[in-house]
Formats: structure tokens, C-alpha cells, sequence
């Protein structure tokens, strides 16, 4: 990285002596920094950053020592962990080496590291094309290839402690085949946000997934949450007509990816709850086929048709068929979904109108860690190339993500009404204010979730909807900043740093350069790149508190 991106080094800050810089001596003074050795300052900024995490510690611990059945002189079989790694986890254990020499405690006197270990232990590490570029949005694409690595590794070594009962596939899927459990056949079902933080296979309702599915309410879709970026995001895109909804598109995902403004100049700011309230604002689709709708302006026309028939002599043979596709097609609009091949099949194409879709994503369970990309790169019309949006973003030091969460049992399955059967509540008082005013109503968004005449039956009905009370707000969902990454210069040149924290102290390092800040400076930080949030697990950590006594000392001494 070029010289003019170097930053003070470690010998400026470490006689500092205030309140904060005396807090992080006596619990043990400064962690490890990182040697750029050429282009490494986007890896450096990573690492720093999942250092801070206890939950991915936690995870590399659980399966990075084999254990062994012991039994004692009792009779009793214990299970022990050996005191060598694994040495299949090649990797794993070079990067769990780093992470722990990057939390030591090293007093007034940090020590240095660098990653050529790691790099030489990752199969073709020193090989891949951006280990010499300069693009900010290598920090993004190295974090993706630890967690990647790290998976990979764990996948190798790990079986399921239970019986994972004999999945049914779906009939008539070709492309991929869906697995359906019988819910009484799963042991300890966890659904939505049941034990957050837990690792392994969470479940979803298969009504949701496939509506269309027999016995659907006795069966459950199982999703793998592997690493503690995983977690499960959720998709509904349905009709604004009908309401129609061919399933909750549920996948896992390793993080949020969030854009800033198409609109918005260079040098705007925001914050990242409108960041990420812009990410959960429903798309609106013009223009698209729905198969309800289809089927039912086909119907239409197929009824208009065989009265008109009705009064023609000769026209028997006609009739009958189409009252045989009448009755295909009121056989398939009494299903929970109309699937394309039924589509296809049974509507006249030139008699169906367009529809609107929304579409809308929401997390369904956060990750143990979240991690949060800002996408800076932007298209410049003027010049033809890509380019860094410099806006700043600030963020808080507690995130609640309860706004974002939408849960199995709080998703409404027609696309009419609010994703969230919370939300139902708000949307029906804004209508009644609506409808109250004298002037008249102009369009909005609210208008999108009226319910035509002809509805679809809802699980939820409008008496339901007077009684629902707010649902509480879970204390996990409320999220701790563990790590921050900044981006300073152009999007093709420029140089990473990281703000973690770790025993109480916030860091701000630069490579080698490793100092104390307090949480104002990190909150103020420009040039936000990647936002790290951890869920709280409950575990306190014991800290001595500097003393009145010792501050006076350290006056007298100044």
C-alpha cells in the first residue's frame, strides 16, 4: 500500500496516558497488530475484525480438537478433547493460531504478526487475483473466502449427533429436489428465533415453502446453519390482485449487502437503519404475469364464451370442452397456489392481463455474528467507470434488529397485507385516518395491501387483527457493535483499517499500528465499509476499573 496511506505507528500513543489507555493496561494491555507485507491491509482489517468475535471463537473450538472416549476407574466413559488439532483442519488451525496472537495481551508493548502463515495454509492463497489489487471491495471478497474455507473445513470433520429422519422430495421437481420432514419425526424443532445463537439445522413451516404440499401443516423444511454468519433470510413476492403468494423463498445467507442511494451525491450522509430500512421496503414489479389472476381471466372469457355457445345450434361438441377446461381450472383455483405448469396449460394467453407484484426480503433468524457490507462502488455515467461513493454512514453501538426480523409464524401468506402480521395493526389505523379526512385520499403505499372484494381466506381475520397484541420485543435481538472497517482513498486505491473490541477497550488499527479510542471516535468513523454486530450470549467479562487513586497518581506523575 502506498506510503501515503501509512498511519502514525504504535510508539506515538503508547505513553498516552488516559482514563481509557490506562483501563486497556490494566487488563492487559494492547493486542496484536498485523505487517502489511505488500497489498495485505484489506486481509489485515479482516482478521482484526473476527478476532473480536467470541461466537466464531467459540465455533472453531467446538470442532478443532478431536475428542476421545475415556473411561475411569469407575466404569464411566468421559469424553475429552486431545491437545493437538485436528490435522485435517489445516487452515482452521493457522487462522485460530493468528486470532489468538492477535487477542494477547501484551502490556505497554504490542507485538507484531504477520499473515504469510495463514496465506500459505489457504489452497492457492497467495495466488488469487485480488492478493494484488487494490479494489476496496477486496476486504468483502477476502472475508467471504475465510468464512468459505472455514465451512469447507468443518464440513469435513462434523456428523450430526442425531438421526436426521428420511427426507421427502417433492413430486414434480426436476430441477431440485425439496426435502419435507414430518414434523413428529424431527427431535427438538427449532423454529424462527428459538434459541438464537444455536448452530446446526433450524426448521420452517413446509406450508410456507410449498403451499401446495399434502398434509403441509404436519411437515417442516430444514435449513443448515453451519458457521456464525449463517443466517436465514426470507422472500415473499406475490400479486397485488389477488394476493396470490407461491411460497416463502427461505435461504441462508452470510450477511447483509446494503447500497447506498442511487440518487444521492458522493458526499451525502446517512445512517444505516435507513440503510436498512430501505432494504426491507417492498419492491414493486409492473408488468408480470400472475397464474391466479390468469386462470381466473381465462375462466372469465371461458364463461362469456359458452353462454354465447349456448344459443348456436351445433355447438355441443364445443360446449363440452370448454366445460371441461372450466372445471380443470375451478379444480386448480381451489389450490393454496397456481404453479407455472398449470399456467401454462390451462389459460389463453391473449385474454390475460398484466398484474403488480411486490416483493420484499426480511431476515427470518440473524446470525450469531452479522456482518454488514456497505456497497460503495457506483457507476459513473461522466466517465464510464466504477467508482467509490464516499457518503458517510453512521451506525450505533447497539443494533436491534426486531424491525427486520420476520418469523414463521408472523408472515402473512398474501401479498395484499404487510409481510409481518404486526404490522397489520398500524396499516388498518393509517387507513382509518385516511378514510376520516375530508380531503381526498391520494395514492400510496398503503393502498397496496386493500383487499379486493374477492379475497383469498387469511389465517388471520379482521376480528384477529383488533385482538393482536405488539409482540415483544426480544432482549437477543438487540445486537452489540464488535467490529468496524474503513476505507480511505479511491475505489481502485486506497487503505483498510479497523476499529474492533475487545476486553472493554475499543482498538483503532492500522496494520502494525495499534492504539486506544473511545466509542464516540469509532461511532464517528468515516469511510465505513464493513459493520460488525454480535448477538449477546449472555457472558460477562470480569475488568479491573481504574481507580480515583490511580488517577491522581498518574497526574502527579504528569
Amino acid at each position: 500500500m502506498s506510503s501515503n496511506y501509512k498511519f502514525a505507528n504504535r510508539s506515538r500513543f503508547t505513553t498516552r496516558k488516559s482514563k481509557s489507555h490506562r483501563f486497556a493496561i490494566k487488563n492487559g494491555g494492547e493486542i496484536g497488530g498485523l505487517s502489511n507485507d505488500g497489498n495485505t491491509c484489506f486481509m489485515n482489517s479482516v482478521l482484526q475484525s473476527l478476532a473480536s468475535s467470541r461466537e466464531l471463537l467459540k465455533f472453531i473450538d467446538s470442532y478443532l480438537f478431536s475428542e476421545t472416549a475415556l473411561q475411569t476407574p469407575q466404569g464411566n466413559v468421559i469424553s475429552m478433547k486431545s491437545n493437538s488439532p485436528r490435522p485435517e483442519l489445516i487452515f482452521t488451525n493457522a487462522l485460530k493460531t493468528l486470532l489468538d496472537n492477535l487477542n494477547g495481551k501484551y502490556g505497554a508493548r504490542g507485538k507484531e504478526f504477520s499473515t504469510k502463515a495463514l496465506l500459505n495454509k489457504m489452497p492457492n492463497g497467495p495466488k488469487q487475483n485480488f492478493f494484488s489489487g487494490y479494489n476496496q471491495e477486496d476486504a468483502q471478497e477476502f472475508y467471504q473466502l475465510v468464512m468459505s474455507l472455514l465451512e469447507r473445513e468443518y464440513k469435513k470433520v462434523s456428523q450430526s449427533r442425531l438421526p436426521t429422519p428420511e427426507p421427502e422430495e417433492k413430486a414434480g421437481n426436476q430441477e431440485k429436489q425439496v426435502r419435507f420432514l414430518d414434523i413428529e419425526n424431527v427431535p427438538n424443532v427449532v423454529f424462527g428465533c428459538e434459541k438464537l445463537g444455536k448452530l446446526g439445522k433450524v426448521y420452517v413451516p413446509a406450508n410456507q415453502v410449498d403451499p401446495n404440499l399434502v398434509d403441509c401443516d404436519h411437515k417442516v423444511f430444514p435449513l443448515e446453519l453451519i458457521t456464525p454468519v449463517d443466517g436465514i433470510s426470507a422472500e415473499r413476492i406475490g400479486c397485488l390482485s389477488c394476493g396470490e403468494v407461491g411460497g416463502i423463498r427461505y435461504s441462508v445467507n452470510s450477511g447483509l449487502s446494503l447500497n447506498l442511494p442511487n440518487n444521492s451525491s458522493y458526499y451525502s450522509s446517512f445512517d444505516l437503519l435507513s440503510l436498512m430500512n430501505d432494504w426491507i421496503t417492498p419492491e414493486i414489479i409492473e408488468d408480470v404475469n400472475c397464474n391466479r389472476c390468469g386462470l381466473n381471466q381465462t375462466k372469465e372469457f371461458l364463461l362469456e364464451t359458452l353462454q354465447d355457445l349456448q344459443a348456436k345450434p351445433n355447438g355441443d361438441k364445443l360446449r363440452e370442452q370448454f366445460q371441461i377446461r372450466l372445471d380443470a381450472i375451478d379444480s386448480e383455483l381451489l389450490k393454496p397456489h397456481i404453479t407455472d405448469e398449470v399456467f401454462e396449460k390451462l389459460t389463453i394467453k391473449k385474454h390475460i392481463r398484466k398484474s403488480r407484484k411486490s416483493k420484499q426480503i426480511l431476515l427470518s433468524r440473524p446470525p450469531p455474528l452479522l456482518s454488514i457490507h456497505i456497497n460503495r462502488s457506483v457507476f459513473d455515467p461522466r466517465t464510464y467507470m466504477i467508482v467509490k461513493n464516499s457518503s458517510s454512514v453512521t451506525f450505533p453501538s447497539k443494533l436491534n434488529l426486531a424491525p427486520y426480523i420476520a418469523e414463521p409464524r408472523d408472515i402473512n401468506m398474501d401479498a395484499r397485507l404487510p409481510f409481518r402480521k404486526q404490522e397489520e395493526r398500524t396499516v388498518l389505523q393509517q387507513e382509518q385516518t385516511k378514510n376520516s379526512e375530508t380531503l381526498p385520499s391520494t395514492p400510496s403505499d398503503s393502498s397496496l395491501s386493500s383487499t379486493p372484494e374477492e379475497t383469498k381466506s387469511d389465517s388471520t381475520t379482521s376480528t384477529d387483527i383488533d385482538n393482536l397484541e405488539p409482540l415483544p420485543v426480544d432482549p437477543k435481538l438487540l445486537y452489540n457493535l464488535k467490529a468496524v472497517i474503513s476505507h480511505y482513498g479511491t475505489h481502485n486505491y486506497g487503505h483498510y483499517i479497523c476499529y474492533r473490541q475487545l476486553r472493554g477497550t475499543w482498538w483503532r488499527i492500522s496494520d502494525e499500528s495499534v492504539y486506544v479510542v473511545t466509542e464516540e471516535e469509532v461511532l464517528n468513523a468515516q469511510g465505513t465499509f464493513m459493520i460488525f454486530y454480535e448477538f449477546d450470549d449472555g457472558h460477562k467479562e470480569f475488568l479491573q476499573d481504574v481507580s480515583d487513586s490511580e488517577e491522581e497518581e498518574e497526574e502527579e506523575e504528569d
